[in-house]
């Protein structure tokens, strides 16, 4: 017993220098602690910097396009091509500067350098925003839709002729369906399906120079257009009516009239597309007789389509994380550049493939039967496009 009280004795003195020790080195702890917080605290807290990266997106892409034409003529002979082309190489910027203001900027360096889109939107609330610059007008239901993600590699050809991309009145200025101007949208009505609310009727409307884009020109008779969009209480059906009214320059102090009206729906989900417009349009055009006397022909165009397609989605394998998807397409368009020339209607039947390998490349491949006058020409077009964006 006298052996083993005096090792009681020397652990329990351990013990308490231990426990002694460790209670001071906390105290130093928390003093330490309490003096950096009483420093934080006196100290004015800096800012943070506004990094452009906070509102600035930057993106883009690329097309490569390849093209085989082989078409019959009305004097027998046959006309082929065969090109090969950059068709669109585009750097996008976008940035959201608060949430009532946002901008973009988008350039085209395909060919030579030209300004795309140059916007901004004034957000104020779901009734009534403001988007001024140079964009697409309110104009048909395909024209705001991007080259990436339209069913086909071109449009149809009523909207190439009358919403401003291959103009009918041959003004170069008027292509990619924009102008500059200002526009008033918003939605005006909503309805309420499974605890959401979805708009039930919107409506764009602007006033554009009318000369078409990256022109700077005196017109005083300015252009107008207007889109209106009803949804019949369905998410993904819309019917849609839109109209655009205006002159053009066809001459040294000769103004011509650009007049187009459109109606149409679409049904659009996440996977199946269905669309169909028909479009008509009065222009007026410059010619000169032999006596190079000038004179004006009022011409009267009119076209429709139908377009549809399905996507289908799937990875590359049972533990891929890269998804992929791909859509069959389909589109019928009929096309009439002047309803007073008889058999002069041309009729394009179309098939083709979207297809995505991963999100940031697009291939895809097209045929086109073509028809005129009554299926005494035909012509083949055959398509193939490679996109990559970023």
């Amino acid at each position: 017993m006298r052996h083993i009280l005096p090792r009681i004795v020397t652990i329990m003195l351990i013990f308490s220098l231990t426990t002694v020790a460790s209670a001071q080195k906390e105290s130093k702890r928390e003093k330490r602690e309490k003096e950096k917080t009483s420093a934080e605290q006196s100290e004015p807290k800096k800012e943070r910097k506004f990094h452009i990266s906070d509102y600035l997106s930057v993106g883009g892409y690329i097309n490569g396009q390849y093209e085989y034409v082989n078409q019959s003529e009305s004097d027998g002979t046959i006309t082929q091509s065969s090109v090969m082309q950059i068709r669109r190489a585009r750097l996008d910027l976008k940035g959201t500067i608060t949430p009532k203001i946002e901008f973009r900027l988008q350039a085209d360096f395909a060919n030579s350098p030209k300004l795309i889109d140059a916007f901004v939107k004034l957000k104020f609330c779901r009734y009534a925003n403001l988007q001024v610059g140079q964009f697409k007008t309110p104009f048909t239901l395909e024209n705001p839709y991007s080259p990436l993600d339209l069913e086909f590699a071109d449009n149809a050809q009523v909207i190439s002729a009358l919403a401003g991309y291959n103009d009918v009145s041959g003004v170069s200025s008027f292509s990619t369906g924009r102008e500059i101007g200002a526009m008033l949208y918003g939605t005006l009505l909503q309805f309420e399906r499974d605890g959401e609310k979805y708009p039930l009727l919107g409506y764009s409307v602007g006033v554009f120079g009318g000369n078409g884009i990256n022109v700077k020109k005196d017109n005083m008779a300015k252009d107008i257009a207007g889109r209106i969009e009803f949804h019949p209480f369905l998410k993904h059906f819309v019917l849609s009516g839109s109209a655009y009214w205006g002159r053009y320059a066809m001459a040294d102090d000769l103004d011509g009239l650009r007049l187009r009206c459109a109606g149409g729906a679409e049904y659009k989900d996440e996977n199946l597309t269905v669309r169909s417009e028909y479009v008509w349009g009065m222009t007026d055009i410059a010619h000169t007789d032999a006596d190079n006397v000038l004179y004006v022909q009022r011409l009267n165009t009119q076209g429709f389509y139908v377009t549809g397609g399905y996507w289908f989605r799937f990875g590359w394998g049972a533990k891929s994380t890269v998804q992929q998807k791909l859509r069959p397409v389909l589109r019928y368009d009929f096309y009439q550049k002047d309803l007073s020339a008889e058999n002069g209607a041309s009729h394009h039947y179309s098939a083709g493939i979207d297809w995505w390998p991963e999100k940031h490349v697009q291939l895809r491949l097209q045929y086109t039967l073509r028809q005129k006058q009554r299926s005494l020409y035909l012509g083949h077009a055959f398509l193939t496009m490679l996109s990559v964006k970023f």
